[in-house]
């Protein structure tokens, strides 16, 4: 098959289109044809050397966390999945070629309305989205979030999701994103470049309890020691994801997105 290969680290020049051996599935693994994959922050990382895939390193060295695709071949004890069936999913590398392969749990079904290849970016941003809005910082309708980097992959799946949930979302953003975040649904966009967000979401609150979510990058947006009591005053409840949970300032503060 062919994979896009790391064979070195550094800029786009490093990846390298080269054949590979096809994937075999374990007893409890599919094989899939992958039709779509998506780029995350983390493959722009470990096409740096920033980032490496956990685990030993493999033959080849093959980015990408998310895909869509079609089971091809199941591994003996798989019982959920057939070949033919349509299925996305996140890995934690191996994306980025023709074939890979994944435990049968792992593997979900890419809804009707979606469809192939729109799947093969949904996954890694929507889950991660999800996890940190809903299952972490507890949103529901009628509540209130705090997107971070929301022209970001996540924060424009969290806009999203905060509209399907009948939230209101006040997300920060540079300017050049402002238009695009509207556009999607934000209540209120600030431009972190010239206006404060906590100041700006007392305004929209009215001081009530709003949920705030952030990518690892913003986890920094104030300083440690003034986090807590500007926390405190605006009534926050909070979740986060992160591209890189060793990256972190604290590993407590990522529940999704990390390897």
């Amino acid at each position: 098959m062919r994979a896009i290969v790391l064979e070195s680290h550094g800029g786009p020049e490093v990846l390298t289109v080269k054949e590979v051996p096809d994937p075999a599935p374990a007893p409890e693994e599919v094989l899939v044809d992958v039709a779509a994959t998506a780029v995350n922050r983390a493959d722009l990382l470990q096409r740096m050397g920033l980032y490496p895939e956990p685990g030993p390193p493999a033959d080849h060295e093959i980015p990408g966390l998310e895909f869509a695709g079609r089971v091809a071949v199941t591994g003996s004890r798989v019982t959920e999945w057939h070949p033919g069936d349509v299925v996305m999913g996140v890995v934690t590398g191996g994306a980025y070629a023709e074939r890979l392969v994944i435990h049968e749990r792992q593997v979900m079904a890419v809804p009707d309305v979606v469809g192939l290849p729109d799947a093969g970016g949904v996954p890694e941003v929507f889950i991660t989205a999800y996890d940190a809005l809903v299952l972490q910082g507890g949103l529901t309708l009628g509540g209130w979030a705090l997107v971070h980097a929301g022209g970001s992959g996540v924060g424009t799946a969290a806009i999203q999701i905060c509209k399907a949930l009948g939230a209101q979302v006040v997300v920060t953003c540079s300017t050049s994103k402002v238009a695009a975040c509207e556009a999607l649904g934000a209540d209120v966009v600030v431009d972190y470049g010239s206006q404060d967000f906590v100041a700006r979401v007392g305004e929209a609150t009215g001081g009530r309890e709003w949920t705030w979510c952030s990518t690892s990058s913003a986890v920094t947006t104030l300083p440690a020691t003034s986090r807590p009591a500007r926390w405190e005053a605006a009534s926050c409840r909070w979740a986060s994801w992160g591209a890189a949970r060793r990256r972190c300032p604290s590993a407590s503060f990522c529940h999704a997105g990390c390897r």
